[in-house]
């Protein structure tokens, strides 16, 4: 019987994999036998980490990406073709820092840095790996989201509003691309234990304390509970699964 987990021969990309959530992905879709690339703006930090997946038996290669500029994003694409020959998972996880306060008080600057970060970057990154999947008839594409593009916020605005505009992506690339027998989601996560949210959501013990009471579970996210998903949209379990946003939050969007 075909183990609907397993990829191994397949190539997954995973963006912003250096730690945290990223890593945790890139670690598990491996562990299910992916080629793994990793990325992140600091190619020798990308590298040191694909060092440490190999020791673990996982077959990685580390290589830079910049996902708000257009240029290092375009260099990304090629290089991971030329480092496996394919790309048959990507996975859309390095996003801009969340700009925390009121939308009032953010001016355009700040919306343009999130949009080339959270959006832009990453669609640029969909339009130059995409076609290689749509000409073999296969493939994943899965966006990094979260839950607060399906909430209102008086504290993440801008943050939302990108998050929005990447599940609004997902379902118009879900049409585009799902009769070439590639699937587009998003995994849209709750608060999650990174470096990327301490500051927005965990840094503080009282507010840790106040997200955690609010969730059915009584916690907050850590980085390896959005892993199992990441593998289950790559694989063949998952391949009927298309447009859709997906909460990995404990409950919470239902709280």
């Amino acid at each position: 019987m075909q183990n609907l987990f397993d990829l191994s021969g397949r190539v997954a990309v995973v963006t912003g994999s250096t730690k945290g959530m990223g890593l945790e992905m890139a670690r598990a879709l491996g562990s299910a036998g992916a080629s793994v690339i990793v990325s992140g703006r600091n190619g020798d930090v990308a590298r040191t980490v694909a060092a440490q997946l190999e020791s673990d038996g996982i077959r990685a290669q580390g290589i830079a990406c910049d996902i708000a500029d257009l240029a290092s994003i375009h260099a990304f694409a090629e290089q991971a073709l030329v480092a496996f020959g394919r790309v048959d998972a990507l996975v859309l996880n390095a996003a801009a820092d969340g700009a925390v306060g009121s939308l009032l008080s953010q001016g355009p600057e700040v919306f343009d840095a999130a949009m080339a970060g959270n959006v832009r970057g990453n669609l640029q990154l969909v339009n130059a790996l995409a076609p290689q999947m749509a000409a073999r008839g296969d493939g994943s594409i899965t966006f990094m989201s979260s839950i607060a593009a399906k909430r209102g916020s008086a504290f993440l605005g801008m943050y939302s509003i990108t998050k929005g505009a990447v599940d609004q992506a997902v379902r118009s690339l879900a049409l585009e691309l799902g009769a070439n027998g590639v699937n587009v989601n998003a995994i849209n996560p709750g608060p999650v234990r990174t470096e990327f949210s301490r500051e927005a959501l965990w840094g503080d013990p009282a507010r840790e304390a106040q997200l955690a009471a609010r969730n059915p579970m009584r916690r907050i996210g850590e980085a390896n509970d959005v892993a199992g998903l990441a593998v289950l949209l790559a694989s063949p379990a998952g391949r009927f699964i298309n447009g859709q946003s997906i909460s990995v939050d404990g409950g919470l969007s239902v709280a």
